[in-house]
């Protein structure tokens, strides 16, 4: 099955909480097959947890990471992608702004995948909606 959404770092993050948002869980649930994340959302979650000193919590997120690895696709950050990538960040350059690497490659994936891009930072991916066609949803207060 073609996934259609592309889950953002700080949406899959929700999942490891102790209280997760439960309008999160409800898009999620209903939607679970057709959810995937970026390979840059997996190495941001690899990065996090790496960092973090020995003890319970790291132990735990590990756990959680295993989790993902079996539950969601990863979808690759190829070179369509980086081609796609390279052109909005250019435009925006053009326009005064730089904008953030990890989150130009996930809506570029997004994009080169024709899927909807999943994130609570609607905000920090608006430039880029306004340089492609980039679909975006909160699911946190969808």
């Amino acid at each position: 099955m073609k996934k259609t959404y592309l889950l953002d770092t700080n949406i899959v993050s929700e999942f490891s909480k102790v209280n997760p948002n439960e309008n999160v869980l409800a898009y999620y649930s209903a939607r679970r097959d057709m959810c995937a994340i970026s390979a840059v959302t997996w190495q941001e979650l690899k990065r996090g947890v790496a960092r973090l000193p020995e003890g319970r919590k790291k132990k735990y997120l590990e756990c959680c990471l295993e989790n993902y690895d079996e539950c969601f696709e990863v979808i690759p950050y190829d070179k369509f992608s980086a081609s796609i990538c390279g052109e909005i960040q250019a435009s925006a350059e053009k326009d005064g702004k730089t904008l953030p690497n990890y989150d130009s490659q996930i809506a570029a994936t997004a994009i080169s995948n024709g899927m909807v891009l999943v994130t609570h930072n609607t905000a920090d991916f608006e430039p880029m909606k306004q340089k492609a066609f980039l679909r975006v949803e909160d699911w946190f207060t969808a």
